[in-house]
């Protein structure tokens, strides 16, 4: 990893904008994330908190503004100034790497904990069960649930 890699944001929005319609939910939002910050989005019901998280994942087209996360633009290519959306197989490609959890979670009732956890490890990125169950105790321990893996 280069000296400039290190540096880089993990997440970066520069004046991020989202509409729906009239509402104007995102107005202008500027902010970076490095790797290991810890950041908490604080804000009454309705203040955009989840739609932000959304539009980083490009789940929410921006109105405005850009988006990247490990320096790549979300969502969109840049040709000429311009930015325009890109593919939905390139967007899923994307995604791969980024996880996020949802406000209503919605875990798979009928798998454990450790299943559920170790999902799209194995399913989208194609990675041996014993591998991603490893990697999710690890994450379960560190939260302090790895008693509730199964």
């Amino acid at each position: 990893m280069t000296t400039q890699e290190a540096d880089r944001p993990v997440v970066k929005a520069e004046l991020v904008c989202k509409d729906f319609g009239a509402l104007k939910v995102l107005k202008g939002i500027t902010l970076e994330v490095q790797k290991g910050q810890v950041l908490v989005l604080v804000g009454p019901s309705g203040s955009g908190k989840s739609t932000f998280l959304r539009c980083i994942n490009h789940l929410e087209t921006i109105s405005a503004g850009r988006l990247y996360v490990d320096g790549q633009l979300v969502g969109y290519r840049e040709r000429g100034g311009k930015l325009h959306e890109m593919k939905p197989a390139d967007v899923a490609r994307q995604r791969r790497d980024v996880g996020m959890v949802f406000q209503h979670f919605n875990l798979f009732p009928h798998l454990t904990v450790l299943e559920n956890c170790c999902l799209a490890p194995i399913w989208v990125q194609k990675r041996p069960r014993r591998e991603a169950e490893a990697e999710a105790m690890k994450y379960l321990e560190r939260v302090r649930i790895a008693d509730q893996a199964h």
